[in-house]
């Protein structure tokens, strides 16, 4: 018995799908099939019930469930502590980015962690701030960004930047933006983010003041939707105010002057792997690099005033 082979166990057990388990440990089908062939002909018995449903755990199956997960945890354990005794860093890291690279600074941050710790491996992985909490418990990352605060008891935020908003909108409509009110806007469409994304709270604050929200509304889940339903004059939206300047800038897009709420940026991971080597390096690149930024930003207001 191998512990790749209770890893993929536990991982068809907790899929209840050999299809989405082969996708979650990037293994064949054929492969994930063999392996628990191998581990039911070891132990002498049957794991899993084959059926239309999908892998159905038999009651044995179920018993060793948790003792399977037990061993998994207490090898993990041993390779994290192992680790934290090497002079060396050495490891893996999965980072769910929520936004386009080039706002996460990904380069920089990429550098920034190769250049102190070689040995250390980065996975930068889209994701998106409504999925990355799931994610994170579901062990497909080891941490990530996200919009928004996060509310959740079992991980841990680091707050990096409050990021401009802006509304913007289609440039042919110029005319029915510039210098107008926030109600005569609320008239025209909009392209809202579904409720599950932070960027739909936005929503609700710009019209948290006794303006009458839109009723004309398209819905979308991220932020490259959004911008291409404004080339193609769909409506208005709210996007970061560096989205809003590039829209502008490429034509397609005119900026509102009116005020709009800020969001916040956090990197997030689980509160009990905070002072893990790998991500106390993650998080002390990310902070550092962020706070240059900011310190950067200052800078140049100031050269500006």
């Amino acid at each position: 018995m191998e512990l790749y082979q209770l890893k993929t166990f536990v991982k068809v057990a907790d899929e209840g799908n050999l299809t989405r388990a082969s996708e979650a440990l990037f293994t064949s089908q054929p492969a994930i099939s063999g392996q628990i062939k191998a581990l039911e002909e070891g132990l002498g018995i049957q794991l899993f019930i084959r059926s239309s449903k999908g892998m159905l755990l038999t009651p044995a199956g179920r018993k060793l469930y948790q003792q399977a997960r037990v061993t998994l945890d207490a090898a993990e354990q041993m390779k994290r502590q192992a680790q934290s005794l090497q002079n060396e860093l050495i490891g893996e890291l999965r980072i769910g980015m929520h936004t386009d690279y080039d706002f996460l600074r990904l380069g920089e941050l990429y550098h920034s962690i190769s250049r102190q710790y070689p040995a250390l491996v980065s996975h930068f992985l889209q994701s998106s701030s409504a999925t990355v909490i799931r994610e994170l418990r579901n062990d497909q990352l080891d941490a990530g960004f996200m919009f928004g605060p996060c509310r959740a008891d079992d991980m841990v935020h680091y707050p990096l930047a409050n990021v401009e908003m802006r509304v913007i909108g289609p440039s042919d409509w110029a005319d029915r933006i510039h210098g107008k009110s926030l109600s005569e806007l609320a008239r025209l469409p909009w392209v809202y983010t579904t409720p599950n994304c932070p960027f739909f709270l936005l929503f609700e604050q710009l019209f948290d003041t006794g303006e009458q929200p839109p009723s004309d509304i398209v819905w979308c889940d991220n932020e490259d939707a959004i911008r291409a339903l404004i080339r193609a004059n769909a409506g208005l939206s709210l996007v970061k105010a560096a989205d809003a300047e590039r829209v502008s800038n490429e034509g397609y897009g005119v900026i509102w002057e009116g005020q709009v709420p800020e969001i916040s940026m956090n990197l997030v991971l689980h509160k009990q792997r905070q002072y893990e080597p790998a991500l106390a390096a993650l998080i002390e690149a990310t902070r550092k690099l962020w706070q240059q930024e900011q310190v950067t930003e200052a800078a140049g207001d100031a050269l500006i005033t």
